[in-house]
């Protein structure tokens, strides 16, 4: 997967995201986003097909909610698809993206 820069009829730069066959889905889909917590400060939130069904979770991990600096996207089963985490140190707040559950030495797919 790679990121690309096109131009438009008007002059104007929009990114465009290339992905592996595999990562696309072909039919349309409407799904749902919702916080996981009402109640409680936390930035976990569940996706939802038009069945109700979870299809995808979102949780964050770090030392304190607000300043997370792991996102961990999981399936319905709770299974790690993708780990973006914080660069740090960074001035300019740049993220790296792990294919899976993240280990150490792993080479980031997107950054």
């Amino acid at each position: 997967m790679f990121r690309t820069r096109v131009s438009d009829s008007k002059e104007m730069n929009i990114d465009r995201i290339i992905a592996e066959k595999g990562f696309v889905y072909e039919k349309e889909l409407h799904l749902t986003v919702m916080k996981t917590s009402l109640l409680f400060t936390g930035d976990g939130f569940a996706v939802y097909d038009s069945n109700g069904q979870v299809v995808f979770r979102v949780d964050s991990y770090g030392p304190d909610n607000r300043d997370a600096y792991e996102l961990v996207l999981m399936d319905s089963s709770g299974r790690c698809l993708l780990t973006i985490r914080r660069k740090r140190p960074s001035l300019h707040q740049r993220w790296e993206g792990f294919l899976g559950e993240r280990m150490e030495g792993d080479k980031p797919i997107l950054a």
